[in-house]
C-alpha cells in the first residue's frame, strides 16, 4: 500500500514538473514556425520597395499529354486547339516579361513562343498563376488556396518538424480537413531566419490536381519569388484528362530587346534557353519542321468557307474570349466575352434564365488618361427582352478617378400600379383589371462626371434622361391616358470616405426633375443616401455590408415612377457574384410601391464554414455564404430575407426564404456557373 501511494505521488510530481516545463523540442518547433510566420513582417518595406517596377524575365519550358479526349474538350476555353489536334504530345517554350506594381499585381508580356500547339496558342493559362506563389501571405495563389505559412491558418494544418543540419530545418504540412482550397506538402527553411528556401505543396483546385516544386531566392527581395519552379498537373474533365509539366526559370538578367512582343523566331529562343533540350524536345521539334517543309513543297490545299469560318474563327472563339490591340505601340486594347460560355448563364425563380456578354475596348493616350467602352448586353427568356447598357468613358486623371461617362441602356421594365389604380378611380369598370396597365419599357441617356477631391473625398455630378413606353401602348389609348413618359434630371453626388480607400464609404445622391426640359413631363426631387463597407478578415472570410434609405422629397400628383438609382429591380445580375447587396425574391411590383425606402444587406463569407466539414462533398465547396436582407416600405414593416449559398468549380446556388410583415412569403433560389471563370 504505502509503494503504491510512493508510485502514485512520483507520478504526480513528475505531472506537475512536466506541465509547468515543456519539452527542447517543443519549443523550437513553435520557434521555428514563429519565424517563418513573421519572415515577411520584417521586410515588408524593403518588399513594397523593390517590387514596385521590377521587371523579371522568365523562361518556360511545358509538355502537354493527352492521356483521353473526346468533342467535349472543344468546350474548355483555350482548349479548343488541342481538341481539334491530331498529336496526343505537345511540346513548347516561352520568354516572357513580368512587370511588377507590387507583389501580388504584375503584368506578363509574352515575347517569344514556339512549340508543337497549334497556331502557338496558350493553353491552360491558369497554371501560370502558380508560378509566383504568396507563400507568406493568406492565400498562396490570387483569392484561393490558404497558405500553411500565414499564422492565422494554422490552425487549419498539422506540422511535423524534422532538424536536418544546425541552419536548416524541414516542415511537413497536412490539412486538418479534407478541402479543395487547402494544400499539403514540405518545406525547407532556414532555422535562424525562417526564409522558406524551397517549398513543394500539393492540392486540386478548379479540375486541376497539382504538384508545384519550388525553389526561392537567397536574400531580400529574391527570396519572395522563385530562382526556379515546376508545375504537374492533371486537368479532368468530363471524358477527358490532360497531363502538363512546366518549368520555369526566373531572371533579372535582360537578354532581347523589349520591343520584340511574340515572336515565333525559333532563333531568338535559342539565344535565351538558358538549358538543352532533351531529346525528347528535339524529336517533336524535328517532326514539326520536317510537316511544315512537306507542307511547303505541295500546292496550297483550298480550305472549304465552312472549315475556315467555322473552325478557325468560330469555333476557336466559342468559348474563348476574343482580345487584341490596335493603335501605335499597342496602346489600344479590346476583350470580348466567348461567344457561348455557361460563365454567363444564370437562373432564379423569380427572373427565369438570362444570358450574358461583355464587350470591354479601352485606348489609353497616357500613363494619367485613357478612353474605355464596356458593353454589357443580356436577354431575358422570361421577359423575352434584350438588354444592354454602353458606358463610353474619357478618364483625363486616373490618379484622382477623374472622369466623364456617357451611358445609353434600354434599362430594366419597370412596373407601376399607379396607373392602374388611376384608371380604376375615375371608372370601375373591371376590364381595366384585365388590361397590362402597369409595364414599361425603359431607355435611359445618363451623363455623369467624377473628381475625387482627396483620398477621403468625391463628387460628382450629372443629368439623366428617361423615356419609358407601355408595352401594351394600345390599352394606355382605350383609357385615355399617355403610352410614353419622359424624364429630365440634374444629379449632384458626393462619397464621403472617412477612413480613406480602407474603410466604409458613404455616398449622398440628389436628383432633381424638371418639367418642359425636352419632352419631360414630371417634376420630382429624389434624395438617396448609401454606405458600403466589405470588411476582410484573414483565411479569406469577409463581411459585405450595406445600409441606406431613399425618399422622394416632393413629387407630382401625375408622378407614376418611383424609381430609385439604389434601389431597382436589376435583371442583369450575375456578374460576379452580385447577389451581394441586392434581393432575391422580392416581386418586381414592390421596387415602385413606395415613395421611399430603408435597406440593409449582410453577407458573410467564408471558404470554410458549414457543408465544408460533409465527407466528400465538402472537400469541393469553395466558397460558403450567409445572406440577411432587410427593408421598410410603407406597406410593409418590415421585409426579411433569409440565404445561404455555396460555389464550387461548377456552379453558385443560393436558396432564399421571404418574410413579409413577419409572415413567410416565399423561397427561391438562384443557380449561375462557374465554370472555367479563371482561364
Amino acid at each position: 500500500m504505502i509503494r503504491r501511494i510512493g508510485i502514485l505521488t512520483l507520478l504526480l510530481i513528475t505531472s506537475i514538473v512536466m506541465n509547468g516545463k515543456t519539452s527542447p523540442w517543443a519549443d523550437k518547433d513553435s520557434l521555428i514556425m514563429n519565424r517563418v510566420f513573421a519572415y515577411k513582417a520584417l521586410y515588408d518595406k524593403d518588399v513594397a520597395k523593390s517590387f514596385n517596377g521590377l521587371n523579371l524575365n522568365v523562361y518556360i519550358r511545358y509538355q502537354i499529354n493527352t492521356i483521353k479526349k473526346d468533342i467535349t474538350l472543344m468546350t474548355v476555353p483555350s482548349m479548343h486547339v488541342l481538341a481539334r489536334g491530331k498529336d496526343d504530345d505537345y511540346f513548347g517554350e516561352s520568354y516572357t516579361r513580368l512587370t511588377f506594381k507590387d507583389l501580388k499585381d504584375y503584368e506578363m508580356y509574352r515575347q517569344i513562343s514556339v512549340g508543337t500547339v497549334p497556331r502557338y496558342k496558350q493553353t491552360m493559362p491558369t497554371l501560370m498563376g502558380y508560378m509566383v506563389p504568396q507563400l507568406y501571405d493568406a492565400a498562396l495563389i490570387g483569392d484561393r488556396l490558404l497558405s500553411p505559412f500565414h499564422r492565422k491558418n494554422k490552425m487549419l494544418y498539422r506540422y511535423g518538424i524534422s532538424f536536418l543540419t544546425n541552419d536548416r530545418v524541414e516542415i511537413v504540412f497536412r490539412p486538418r480537413k479534407r478541402n479543395t482550397q487547402l494544400v499539403s506538402g514540405k518545406a525547407l527553411v532556414d532555422y535562424y531566419t525562417g526564409r522558406i528556401q524551397q517549398v513543394e505543396f500539393s492540392g486540386e483546385f478548379d479540375m486541376i490536381t497539382f504538384h508545384v516544386t519550388t525553389e526561392m531566392g537567397d536574400k531580400v527581395p529574391q527570396s519572395f519569388y522563385p530562382k526556379r519552379c515546376v508545375i504537374d498537373a492533371d486537368f479532368r474533365y468530363l471524358k477527358n484528362h490532360i497531363h502538363s509539366t512546366h518549368q520555369i526559370l526566373f531572371s533579372q538578367k535582360n537578354i532581347i530587346p523589349d520591343t520584340i512582343i511574340d515572336s515565333h523566331d525559333m532563333t531568338l529562343m535559342e539565344k535565351v534557353r538558358p538549358f538543352p533540350l532533351t531529346e525528347e524536345f528535339i524529336q517533336a521539334y524535328q517532326k514539326q519542321d520536317s510537316i511544315r517543309y512537306i507542307n511547303s513543297q505541295k500546292p496550297p490545299k483550298k480550305r472549304s468557307v465552312w472549315k475556315r469560318v467555322f473552325w478557325d474563327y468560330f469555333g476557336d472563339n466559342l468559348v474563348n474570349r476574343i482580345k487584341g490591340s490596335f493603335g501605335p505601340n499597342d496602346q489600344g486594347s479590346f476583350r470580348i466575352s466567348p461567344i457561348l460560355n455557361p460563365l454567363y448563364v444564370s437562373y432564379s425563380g423569380s427572373r427565369g434564365i438570362t444570358y450574358k456578354m461583355k464587350v470591354r475596348s479601352n485606348y489609353a493616350f497616357s500613363e494619367n488618361s485613357e478612353l474605355s467602352f464596356y458593353t454589357r448586353m443580356g436577354y431575358s427568356f422570361k421577359q423575352k427582352q434584350f438588354y444592354f447598357t454602353m458606358p463610353i468613358r474619357y478618364t483625363f486623371n486616373k490618379n484622382r478617378h477623374g472622369y466623364v461617362e456617357l451611358e445609353i441602356g434600354n434599362g430594366n421594365r419597370i412596373r407601376n400600379n399607379s396607373v392602374r389604380e388611376y384608371a380604376t378611380n375615375q371608372d370601375k369598370d373591371s376590364t381595366y383589371q384585365q388590361l397590362m396597365l402597369d409595364r414599361f419599357k425603359d431607355m435611359k441617356i445618363r451623363l455623369v462626371s467624377n473628381y475625387d477631391i482627396s483620398n477621403r473625398w468625391s463628387i460628382g455630378a450629372g443629368a439623366t434622361f428617361h423615356r419609358r413606353s407601355a408595352v401594351d401602348k394600345a390599352a394606355f389609348r382605350q383609357i385615355g391616358q399617355p403610352d410614353c413618359y419622359h424624364t429630365f434630371a440634374p444629379m449632384i453626388e458626393t462619397q464621403i470616405r472617412p477612413w480613406s480607400w480602407y474603410g466604409p464609404h458613404f455616398t449622398i445622391n440628389y436628383e432633381q426633375g424638371i418639367r418642359g426640359v425636352g419632352k419631360s413631363d414630371m417634376n420630382y426631387g429624389r434624395l438617396e443616401v448609401d454606405a458600403n463597407w466589405l470588411r476582410k478578415f484573414h483565411r479569406l472570410r469577409s463581411l459585405s455590408m450595406r445600409l441606406g434609405f431613399g425618399v422622394y422629397t416632393m413629387k407630382d400628383k401625375e408622378e407614376y415612377f418611383l424609381d430609385f438609382e439604389n434601389f431597382r429591380d436589376e435583371y442583369m445580375l450575375g456578374w460576379n457574384d452580385d447577389w451581394t447587396g441586392e434581393f432575391q425574391l422580392l416581386k418586381q411590383e414592390t421596387y415602385n410601391s413606395s415613395d421611399y425606402y430603408v435597406r440593409s444587406n449582410i453577407t458573410y463569407e467564408s471558404p470554410l464554414l458549414l457543408l465544408s466539414n460533409l465527407p466528400y462533398f465538402g472537400h469541393f465547396i469553395e466558397t460558403e455564404r450567409i445572406y440577411l436582407n432587410t427593408l421598410l416600405l410603407q406597406h410593409i414593416h418590415p421585409y426579411n430575407e433569409f440565404g445561404y449559398g455555396w460555389k464550387n468549380r461548377y456552379l453558385s446556388f443560393g436558396l432564399f426564404v421571404g418574410l413579409k410583415n413577419f409572415r413567410y412569403d416565399g423561397i427561391g433560389c438562384k443557380v449561375s456557373f462557374e465554370l472555367f471563370r479563371d482561364w
